[in-house]
């Protein structure tokens, strides 16, 4: 027979690698919607794509991922749509390493296919659509991002 202490601690063991086990899936394109829609609640926890310039935020943790903002014009006027969240590096779907004083000049995202877009480059980002739980600057964010240069 199992000691107490055994039979308590199996079930907990298992709840921890379920939630442990969850991959993260690939970025996919998401149904294209117009700026203005994109934050409407029908949208909730659909993969959607719009269209618009990434910028970086005022402040940032540059130590695990950054949070960009898209704007609808290249002027970034209007409230932004989050986009969450870019590990740092050089590969695809990767943002550079932000230096501690930074501008605008400083956004490398690397695109889908490989290319770079900086601040004021028009992208397309597909996400999955979610409302923060704390207050942002952003409405609504795209999770899981695909970032693509935008024609």
């Amino acid at each position: 027979m199992l000691p107490r202490r055994l039979i308590f601690l199996i079930p907990i063991a298992f709840m921890f690698t379920a939630c442990g086990s969850e991959e993260k899936k690939p970025p996919t394109v998401g149904e294209t919607r117009d700026f203005a829609a994109v934050c409407d609640k029908a949208n909730e926890g659909k993969r959607v794509a719009v269209v618009g310039y990434l910028r970086l935020p005022d402040e940032l943790d540059r130590k695990s991922t950054v949070v960009l903002r898209l704007f609808r014009s290249a002027d970034f006027s209007g409230q932004p749509v989050g986009v969450s969240s870019f590990p740092f590096g050089k590969e695809a779907q990767q943002i550079e390493f932000i230096p501690k004083d930074f501008s605008d000049k400083d956004l490398k995202v690397h695109t889908a296919d490989g290319q770079v877009a900086t601040s004021g480059t028009k992208v397309k980002v597909s996400g999955d659509v979610y409302y923060p739980t704390v207050g942002q600057t952003f409405q609504c964010a795209l999770s899981n991002p695909l970032v693509e240069l935008a024609k």
